[in-house]
């Protein structure tokens, strides 16, 4: 065994009285931990100590599984530059002509940038960050190398989403595209609104999955689109993902024309969604109209997922690098407030991963699992999302990530 983790809490079931949770039951619990998975859970009445394995006490804190932080611009942020508010832009291409001129002036590197969002999400308890990085011809793969290099740096785990963000056949992206590809280090293929950007939704999709299957990577499209042009790039990913045979590798981050859907065709597209498993990635945007239909997503079968998204860059003064804050507004939006909701919204920032189920059956840890957690001196899960709790460690494939 590499490391033991003892004396951390593991809830096993919910306290009731009637039919009302109120709490959770913990045990008191030692995990061994082996090339970076589980190996062993252990009650620790019944651990042994081995003189060859580390050791790290968890002082009788509750054991979570660790934040994914599923919607980030690590190659964006501002953070650790001199205080300006957003520069005005007319129009979204105005907005992303400037924004990398404005980026390239600023004092500090992409990799001191990068490092200061890391740093800014790490308290909250991410673990894993799956990061777009702008890549077209005013970028080249300048902003690529950066991330690929400031990411090789970490302990966490990464996914980096190739990110033509002036349109894939607007700017001719394709064959940085695929440069980017070669070197192995992507994850994903990503765009914007390709209804509106690059004037014919249909090829542009159609030349993103083709680039996503000979270069082994998943779809994480950016889709801020409403009515018509929504509806028609939604329905055009769910065909593409089934003729591509890309079932579990496709995300729509934002997804704001998924309101737009009425009648019978909102439940074929709902239901599409999910037995296609087309992941919805949200940064629960609160103004009126916007933020997608998560939990009659949810309701379907659907996967959805919270990010933080922008994070004081030139799309927005906002965000403070915390997917709790991020989970407390979809849970005030939403009126999550019992004690089984609230533990399984725990799920939207882990890849679905909750330590109980609605009935109380214990689902998390599990021999085998990525040894990817943190720890808390809350009492349950419900208490940690309720209430944003603290985490004074973390880890990704058994190695300490965060301590506070």
């Amino acid at each position: 065994m590499d490391l033991w983790l003892t004396n951390v809490q593991l809830e096993t079931s919910y306290l009731k009285e009637g039919d009302w949770s109120y709490g959770t039951k913990t045990e008191n619990t030692a995990i061994g931990i082996n090339d970076g998975k589980i190996a062993e859970i252990v009650p620790m009445i019944e651990w042994q100590a081995s003189s060859e394995a580390t050791i790290i006490d968890g002082g009788n804190q509750l054991l979570l599984p660790g934040l994914i932080e599923k919607h980030c611009h690590l190659d964006k942020s501002k953070l650790g530059t001199p205080w300006r508010p957003v520069t005005p832009a007319a129009s979204l291409v105005e907005r992303f002509e400037t924004e990398i001129p404005q980026l390239d002036a600023l004092p500090l590197s992409i990799k001191e940038r990068g490092q200061a969002l890391i740093n800014l999400e790490l308290p909250h308890g991410a673990v894993m960050f799956r990061s777009h990085i702008d890549i077209e011809p005013m970028t080249q793969l300048r902003y690529f190398d950066a991330i690929t290099e400031l990411v090789a740096e970490q302990p966490f785990g990464s996914e980096l989403v190739l990110f033509p963000q002036h349109g894939l056949l607007r700017s001719n992206a394709a064959s940085l595209i695929e440069e980017a590809l070669a070197t192995g280090k992507a994850s994903f293929i990503g765009g914007v609104d390709p209804y509106t950007l690059d004037q014919d939704y249909q090829a542009s999709l159609r030349t993103t999955f083709e680039l996503a299957q000979k270069g082994h990577v998943g779809i994480d499209l950016h889709l801020h689109d409403r009515q018509e042009a929504g509806r028609a790039t939604v329905k055009e990913m769910i065909r593409l993902t089934k003729e591509f045979n890309m079932q579990g590798n496709v995300a729509i981050s934002h997804a704001f024309g998924l309101n737009d859907f009425e009648g019978t065709e909102r439940k074929e597209v709902f239901q599409a969604l999910a037995d296609l498993e087309i992941h919805i990635i949200s940064s629960i945007p609160i103004s009126p109209g916007t933020i997608p239909p998560l939990k009659e997503l949810q309701s379907y079968g659907v996967a959805v997922h919270i990010g933080c998204d922008n994070v004081y860059d030139s799309w927005s003064s906002l965000g403070d690098g915390s997917l709790q804050e991020k989970l407390a507004h979809y849970l005030e939006i939403f009126a999550v407030k019992s004690q089984e909701d609230l533990t399984q919204a725990l799920g939207l920032v882990t890849d679905g991963k909750v330590p109980l189920d609605k009935n109380g059956a214990q689902q998390w840890p599990k021999v085998g699992d990525s040894a990817d957690f943190l720890l808390t001196p809350a009492t349950c899960t419900a208490e940690f999302v309720a209430r944003k709790g603290f985490v004074s460690k973390s880890f990704y494939q058994g190695t300490v990530v965060f301590t506070a």
